[in-house]
C-alpha cells in the first residue's frame, strides 16, 4: 500500500501544479487592467467566434465576423441568424452589417470584476441596442436588440484594433 501512494504522488503533484496553473491563468490583476484600459480608450474590435439567436442552436462562425469601435464610429459586420418581423424590401445584406456615428457608450464595471457596455444608436435604423459583458480576460458576450427582429447575441473576444484598419 505503501509503495502505491508514492508511485501516485508525483503524478498527483504534477496535475495539481497544473490545475493551479491553469486556475490562475483565468484571472489577472494585469490582464483586468488592459482590459479596462482597452475598453475606456473605445478604440478596439470585437471578434465574434460564434452566434446564438433567439430560437435555435449556437452557431460557430468558421469566417471573420466583427465589430470595430473607435471613439465616433462603430462599424458592424456580423451575421443575422434569425426572425425578422419587418425587413426593407430587396436587401440582400446583414440587418448587422453597418456604419454608425450617432451612439452613446456607457461603460460599467460591475462588483465581480465585468465590464458592461451599453451601446445605444441613436439612428432610426436596426439594431437599436448593444450590450457588451466582457470578463477581466477580455471574453465577451454582444447581445443586440432591434426593433424589427428578434433579438441575437454572439460570443467572441475584445481586442484591440488591428493597424491599418478603420
Amino acid at each position: 500500500m505503501k509503495s502505491f501512494k508514492l508511485i501516485h504522488f508525483p503524478a498527483l503533484l504534477t496535475l495539481s501544479i497544473f490545475l493551479l496553473a491553469a486556475c490562475s491563468a483565468k484571472y489577472s490583476p494585469q490582464k483586468s487592467a488592459e482590459t479596462r484600459k482597452l475598453l475606456e480608450s473605445k478604440s478596439f474590435e470585437f471578434l465574434a467566434q460564434s452566434a446564438t439567436p433567439m430560437r435555435g442552436r449556437t452557431i460557430q462562425l468558421t469566417s471573420e465576423y466583427r465589430v470595430i469601435f473607435t471613439r465616433d464610429s462603430i462599424d458592424s459586420h456580423l451575421p443575422y441568424f434569425g426572425t425578422a418581423y419587418t425587413a426593407p424590401y430587396g436587401t440582400s445584406t446583414s440587418p448587422l452589417t453597418f456604419s454608425s456615428t450617432n451612439f452613446t457608450y456607457a461603460l460599467e464595471e460591475t462588483k465581480s470584476g465585468r465590464f458592461e457596455i451599453a451601446i445605444r444608436l441613436n439612428e432610426p435604423d436596426d439594431p437599436s441596442l448593444m450590450n457588451i459583458s466582457v470578463s477581466p480576460a477580455g471574453y465577451a458576450t454582444l447581445v443586440v436588440n432591434s426593433i424589427n427582429r428578434q433579438p441575437i447575441s454572439f460570443y467572441g473576444q475584445v481586442q484591440a484594433r488591428r493597424t491599418g484598419r478603420r
